[in-house]
């Protein structure tokens, strides 16, 4: 998987569920109350972890009952899974294949790198690691999900990239793509990146760049090139 899940980083705030005893209300309003909830939850596991992270610390922290609590989710699985799912749910309207077409997949590329140089130096790292060692059923259900909308979004890029002759039409994108995914899989994991010799933007930065130049066509080099040095010159002041 190249993308770890999006999330969304909020103030934790009261949320309140309609009890046993008061008229529900509508459908819309009852899903959005529940994202709330999830997007508290995901915020939580960001801050302390979700190993560390019991049934008892999110009610406590969110000022909610864990009656209330438990009518939401059936147990720690399934809050581990559907706040995952929330997180690719929240990246998906930030990769929207459709307007991919619209934007040069070279700095597309660029912020991804961006966006995973963020993202590995959070706590999603230990979120995976904790998601696959503690809850591994939700792990294979949420990482097969993860690994075919990833897949979609970056073959779609590539075949933007090749229509717009910055990418070479002989490239093997199901090799390229595993590569790229294996290398980025590596790096999740908090063991491995503790003991790194160079800073994580750094190896980030050299496997997309060597990414780049193993698809772009002389055209695309160009292209890249012309992009770095642009974000590279100082402004006038």
């Amino acid at each position: 998987m190249i993308f770890v899940y999006f999330c969304t980083r909020k103030r934790f705030k009261y949320i309140s569920f309609p009890n046993a005893n008061t008229k529900m209300s509508t459908m819309e309003e009852n899903i959005k109350q529940k994202r709330e909830l999830i997007a508290a939850i995901s915020d939580l596991f960001l801050r302390f972890g979700l190993r560390s992270t019991s049934m008892d610390d999110i009610a406590n922290h969110l000022k909610i009952s864990k009656k209330t609590l438990y009518q939401q989710f059936a147990n720690k699985d399934d809050v581990v899974e559907q706040v995952m799912l929330y997180r690719r749910d929240e990246k998906i309207k930030n990769t929207d294949v459709d307007q991919l077409a619209k934007k040069n997949p070279i700095v597309v590329m660029s912020e991804i790198r961006d966006f995973m140089v963020s993202d590995l130096g959070s706590r999603l790292p230990a979120n995976h690691f904790d998601l696959k060692k503690y809850h591994p059923a939700v792990y294979e259900r949420v990482a097969k999900q993860e690994e075919e909308s990833t897949k979609k979004f970056l073959v779609a890029l590539l075949d933007n990239g090749i229509k717009q002759e910055l990418f070479r039409k002989d490239i093997d994108k199901e090799l390229q793509l595993y590569l790229l995914g294996k290398q980025m899989h590596f790096l999740k994991n908090p063991e491995i990146t503790s003991k790194l010799k160079y800073p994580i933007s750094v190896i980030i930065s050299t496997i997309f760049v060597n990414f780049i130049y193993a698809i772009s066509t002389e055209k695309g080099l160009k292209e890249f090139e012309r992009l770095k040095n642009t974000a590279n010159r100082p402004e006038d002041g």
